[in-house]
Parts: C-alpha cells; structure tokens; sequence
C-alpha cells in the first residue's frame, strides 16, 4: 500500500472514532484510521470489573462495528511517523500519505519499568485494571483476600482514567465492608504528592478514605515486585529511601507514557509527549498536524471525559485549516472525573485547566451521591456508545 488520504487518523480509541464521525459530517470524505487492535474498549468500567461490579464482556465491541461509515480501516501498527514528508510508516512495510493528520494514539503502559512486574502479572495475587485480560484475575484476587495487606498503587507519571486506582480502592471497601473479623488493611501508595489537584474534591477524598480507615502514604512509588514472595518494594521520592512491604493482594498501575512512536518522531515535545497548542489542539510546529486525548501534552487530567471535550474542538478547528481559515475553537482543559465511593454512590469531579470546579449538574458533585453512580455505570457508557463515537455530544 502506498495511498494518500486527505485526512489520516492515528488511533481507534475514542478521540479518533469520534473525530472521524465529527469530520464525516461536516463533509470530509477522504478518511483512513489506522489501529492494530481488533477491539475498541470503554476501559473506565475495567475497575468496576475488577470490584464485581461490571461484567468485563460488556466494556468492547469490534473494532470494525465502531469506525463510522465513510472512514476506511487499516488495522496495523504504526512504526514512524515522518511530519515533513507527511508520511506514516507500517508494521507490514508499507507506507501511508497524508494532507492532514491527526494524532489520537492514547498512553504506552509501561509495565517493564517496574522490576519483577511483568513475570508475576496474574500471578501470586498481583493484579491490574488495565489490561482487558487481567481485569477478571482482580476480582478473583479480591475474593480470596482473607486479611493481610491490598495495596492499590499510582505511579508519579500521568495516567489514563486519572482516578482509576480510588475507584478500585473505595468499592474494594465496600466489599470487604461486611467483614467483621480478619479485614484486610487497604492502603493508597502514590508517588503523587496530593490525592487530587482541584480542593474541593481533595478534601472529599481525604475524608472518604479516612473514614473508611484506609491508610495511604504520597510520593511512595512502587519499583519492584517479588511475586511468589508477595513483596513489594517502594521508594520515598522525599528521602530516597526504599523499603519493602508484604501484600495478600497488590493492585498495580503501571507508570505511563506517550507511545514510542510518538516519542520518535520530531511531533514530541521533551518529555516525548505530542506537543499541541493547549487550546487549538494543533501542533506548534505543524499546521496539517493536530491531537487529542491521552498521547499529548494538554496540562489536564487524561480521561475519556476530557477526550469528550476536545473532540469537537479538534475537528472545528481542522476543517477551518481545510478551508484556510482562523481556527475557531477553543478548549479549556474541561474533565470530569467520576469516583465511585462505594457501591451506588459516587462524586464527581468536574474542572478545567484553572484547576477551578465547574460542575453541570444542579447539585455539590463533591459530596456522594446515588445519582453521580448511575451516570457513572450506566448513563456514560451508553452515551459513549451511541453518542460520542457517533459524532454527537
């Protein structure tokens, strides 16, 4: 293969079927996405699965059933990009050109930085929400937990799902909150140096978790993992220290960054990320490149409802350099970030680059509520589905 399209799309996650929808209907016909994964996932229900709470098979469905009609499929793996010769290079050796291009690449989980992880992951109790095929192993962890230590951890990296790893330590309380004798100790290790960075919604989660009993340590990072021993090794980022702690259950979220083959090209800032103007969602050096969602540099938390936000913004924007016009639209780092606290109650955190709370519904979202869990299970999935990646809002 060696076509040229008007617009190519990197990535079949929800920035880029959503932007391919958005693109069809305002009239651009010349669509390629490219993605090697044979399915499209909701992954903010993997920590629902893991907590019993959702069933795994409900999360995806075939890729092929997602890509909008009039946007043609390539599913293969994207080895290069080359922005000044507008080329994309494959896995199978052939090359794609392109006019525009967009970049929706999502986050590399990077498993191998931790040491011993990747040889005990589904093994000796040791857990993670973000692989589809390992979500199912929590939840069979968690049942068989019987007292000891469930150590949840968050890595100092930005991750997708920003507050994935509360979700799963609050419904992990609430299912062990029937246990009278033999509870297990819950414990938050995060490298981060604040549970939240907006303070109304900080100061929630500090007393959710204080009333639940749960202990947490910040700027405590987990390196390494000895499986069959069930031990796990952190380091204070304040003293440099590093220390050992035994677990019945380790629940891990890996460390994250932007994919290699971003991180190759000259379309990355420093930190390898994809370097965009924060509210064009256009890149600073090329005017035919624009991105979105967790592969960026936008200074917000990466969640599918920040992706929601950006979308329309992002192919406003590139039809007007279509048309060799101003760019229109703006984004202004909106995200929501919904935490379930226990089962059938949830906050919701919604906020943009001031860090500032903007909350759209007529109630405080800081403080639990039965509703904000029904959004979160059941009215978000459904609107992702046959909303977003259709193209509407």
């Amino acid at each position: 293969m060696n076509k040229k399209y008007q617009v190519v799309i990197l990535g079949g996650g929800s920035g880029g079927i959503s932007t391919a929808s958005r693109l069809i209907k305002a009239g651009i016909k010349d669509i390629l996405i490219i993605d090697h994964a044979d399915y499209h996932a909701y992954q903010p229900s993997w920590p629902l699965v893991g907590s019993g709470a959702e069933k795994k098979e409900n999360s995806r469905k075939k890729m092929k059933k997602v890509v909008p009609h009039g946007a043609d499929f390539l599913q293969q793996k994207v080895t290069a990009i080359q922005a000044v010769e507008r080329i994309i290079r494959l896995d199978n050796k052939e090359q794609v050109n392109y006019e525009y291009l967009v970049v929706a690449l999502g986050l590399q989980l990077d498993f191998d930085k931790i040491a011993g992880l990747s040889e005990t992951l589904g093994k000796n109790q040791v857990c993670t929400n973000y692989l589809y095929d390992y979500v199912d192993y929590t939840y069979k962890s968690l049942k068989k937990v019987k007292a000891g230590n469930v150590i949840v951890t968050k890595p100092s990296t930005p991750i997708k799902g920003g507050v994935a790893p509360e979700n799963s330590l609050f419904t992990f309380d609430e299912f062990f909150k029937d246990k009278k004798k033999g509870r297990p100790t819950l414990i938050l290790k995060s490298a981060l140096d604040s549970l939240f960075p907006v303070e109304k919604y900080r100061r929630q989660i500090e007393k959710q978790i204080e009333d639940k009993g749960i202990s947490y340590d910040l700027q405590h990072e987990l390196i390494a993992v000895n499986g069959p021993e069930q031990t796990a090794i952190f380091k204070n980022l304040q003293t440099e220290e590093t220390y050992s702690t035994q677990f019945d259950m380790l629940l891990v979220t890996p460390p994250m960054s932007a994919p290699d083959v971003v991180k190759q090209s000259t379309l990355s800032d420093e930190e390898g990320w994809l370097n965009v103007n924060k509210h064009t969602l256009q890149h600073v050096r090329h005017q035919n490149v624009f991105g979105l969602g967790d592969c960026t540099n936008l200074p917000t938390v990466k969640m599918g409802s920040a992706v929601r936000k950006q979308v329309p913004v992002l192919a406003e924007n590139l039809v007007a350099q279509i048309k060799g016009k101003k760019l229109p639209g703006y984004y202004d780092g909106m995200t929501a970030c919904p935490i379930a606290t226990e089962y059938g109650q949830a906050i919701m955190a919604e906020f943009g680059y001031d860090l500032k709370p903007k909350e759209s519904l007529p109630l405080d979202q800081s403080k639990t509520n039965p509703l904000l869990y029904q959004l979160k299970k059941r009215a978000i999935p459904f609107m992702y589905w046959y909303g977003m990646l259709k193209g509407r809002n």
